[in-house]
């Protein structure tokens, strides 16, 4: 739910952010748009989280591009919502892939952006490199597809309460999962009527966050041409699996009461450590006042993988292959993701900066009362393992993350189940692939 993550702007400022140029009137010229020639264009966003959000994220945007006039479509990039407005002729100009990009892939709607930024020297090398290499990573050929709105990466945060009463030293640096897993030992117990757990990886060490440990390996869990299911044959995934093993194994760790799966237990004091998205607090912390509990250290890692978080994550901006606007289009995205929007982003909505610039970086959570106070120079300073170099499209269909509740009182071993797990995903896998055919 997860160091390192560290512009463009108008077309008259897109590369000054990026390239560090800093004549205007020389990228007008360069781009080729000088905007006093032109009229004011209209750029369609399909943004699925409302007009409130959208004004914060965009009217700096909109005010500063004089010559573009911003409107937003409110709306998910679904296969049904998509097609419900092609049918109304309602053809966004850039589109918020939040669900991912099968759904314009399935419409044709995606245009790649390399050679827009071949063209007005975007510079890749600004972002965190894991940013470009999930980018990348998405499309068989290796293309930009889209480029990143905000950074996902997790962290460990730590209940300095809980530390106390059982009479813990607090953790110091970043540990590995097995640390993590011997160190929650020592919290799992009652005390004065009231049941404490030492780890949280995800509600009920069931949810999303427990894919985390699998998502560090950098593995594919199907072939991505073929879809045939490699978990039974990727010791990575094996080893993931004796590693959830191990934790469900530590008594009074795993709550097996399929309410607790509903949300976290950590705001309710009750637990030692949790693992979850970096901007967890902003979400997921009722009271600020709570914060002022809690620690905060680098996501552990394995022990032979060294310092090596998940791949960085993010959601895409992407231009409509059908779009006309696809330049205007662009210099939006240019603006959003320059040093100086991405810091406001940063600061104001505790949104993780996909730059590599520090001064952007330090900029994360400091308006937030919940966050400004944690020290997370720690969770920015080190570097992200690769995501495999082309993600299988056919991996959501193997499910590993709704299995775990299962394999939490699984009696027989692992290749047992792994099988099991194999045979259930071949179905859905085939299903998809007829659908796309």
């Amino acid at each position: 739910m997860k160091t390192k993550v560290v512009a463009i702007f108008v077309s008259l400022l897109v590369f000054s952010a990026l390239t560090g140029c800093s004549n205007n009137n020389a990228q007008k010229t360069e781009m080729g748009l000088d905007k006093q020639a032109e009229d004011v264009v209209t750029v369609k966003v399909l943004y699925p989280w409302g007009e409130d959000a959208f004004k914060q994220r965009y009217e700096a945007i909109d005010q500063k591009l004089e010559h573009i006039k911003l409107e937003l479509i409110p709306a998910e990039a679904t296969s049904e919502s998509l097609q419900e407005l092609n049918a109304k002729n309602m053809t966004p100009d850039l589109i918020h892939s939040n669900l991912g990009l099968a759904p314009l892939e399935g419409l044709d709607m995606i245009q790649p952006l390399d050679d827009l930024i071949e063209q007005y020297n975007f510079d890749l090398d600004s972002f965190l490199p894991s940013v470009v290499e999930t980018i990348r990573s998405a499309d068989s050929e290796g293309r930009i597809l889209g480029l990143p709105t905000n950074g996902r990466t997790y962290a460990l945060f730590y209940n300095k309460d809980i530390f106390d009463l059982f009479g813990v030293p607090y953790p110091e640096g970043q540990l590995t999962w097995t640390e993590v897993l011997d160190l929650s030992k020592k919290m799992n117990g009652e005390r004065n009527g009231q049941q404490y757990r030492g780890l949280e990886l995800g509600q009920a060490n069931t949810g999303n966050d427990t894919l985390t440990p699998l998502l560090e390996l950098g593995v594919n869990l199907t072939d991505p041409e073929t879809g045939e299911v490699l978990i039974t044959q990727e010791p990575a995934v094996t080893k993931y699996f004796e590693l959830m093993e191990h934790l469900y194994s530590i008594p009074g760790l795993y709550n097996p009461d399929p309410e607790a799966r509903e949300a976290y237990e950590f705001p309710l004091s009750t637990v030692g450590m949790l693992v979850s998205w970096v901007d967890y607090p902003r979400w997921g912390i009722p009271e600020a006042d709570f914060m002022d509990h809690v620690g905060v250290l680098p996501v552990p890692v394995w022990e032979d993988k060294g310092a090596a978080p998940i791949p960085m994550g993010t959601a895409r901006l992407v231009i409509n292959k059908h779009s006309e606007q696809k330049e205007a289009a662009f210099e939006v995205i240019s603006e959003y993701l320059s040093a100086e929007h991405q810091s406001m982003l940063a600061a104001k909505y505790s949104e993780v900066p996909v730059l590599k610039d520090e001064k952007v970086l330090t900029k994360f959570g400091s308006e937030s009362e919940k966050l400004k106070n944690l020290e997370l120079a720690p969770v920015f300073s080190i570097d992200y393992t690769s995501p495999p170099e082309n993600v299988s499209r056919w991996d959501e269909y193997v499910d590993i993350q709704g299995s775990l509740a299962e394999f939490a009182k699984f009696e027989a071993d692992i290749p047992t189940f792994l099988r099991t797990l194999e045979e259930k995903s071949n179905p859905k896998i085939q299903e998809a692939m007829s659908q796309m055919e």
